[in-house]
């Protein structure tokens, strides 16, 4: 069992927990979603990290296409990005997904409006969201970092990157 905490805690299905954290199996399911009101505690075997919980990317909610000018990748909420040179492309979906997140909130959607693009979002699209998209006691949605993160504002900055915890 791990026990694992950050800033913010973003179920994608309720509002964001500031300094929550996630009970976590050994198979990856959530057993427990931890409010502490805003505090920062401190507890035997809670890993802390310094960032945004997230859940796990739906990463095959995207097509590609080659085109005359380079790839096209289309997303399940209608995003559409071209790459036309081929270092723009990144090296994983993975990428591909935080970079599309970053991008959005550049034309102007909220922090939790592309969080919800990548994960919930994309889940009930696919029809999987009562498995996978937003940390729910019982699932296994998988958990992701996103680090650096700008708090002030509750946006991601052009050097966030993703890890997965789980």
């Amino acid at each position: 069992m791990r026990k694992i905490a950050a800033n913010v805690v973003y179920p994608c299905i309720d509002k964001p927990i500031k300094f929550g954290h996630l009970v976590v199996d050994d198979d990856g399911t959530i057993l427990d979603i931890v409010d502490t009101g805003g505090k920062l505690i401190e507890e035997e075997g809670l890993e802390y990290h310094n960032g945004v919980l997230v859940p796990g990317f739906i990463v095959n909610s995207v097509n590609a296409d080659m085109t005359e000018k380079g790839v096209r990748i289309r997303f399940l909420s209608g995003v559409q990005i071209d790459y036309t040179e081929p270092n723009q492309l990144p090296f994983n979906t993975k990428e591909l997904v935080v970079n599309q997140m970053f991008d959005m909130q550049t034309d102007g959607a909220s922090f939790d409006d592309a969080l919800a693009n990548a994960t919930i979002g994309a889940a009930r699209a696919l029809g999987i969201d009562n498995e996978y998209g937003c940390f729910k006691k019982g699932i296994k949605p998988g958990v992701v970092l996103l680090y650096p993160f700008d708090f002030v504002n509750s946006k991601m900055r052009h050097d966030t990157l993703s890890k997965r915890l789980v």
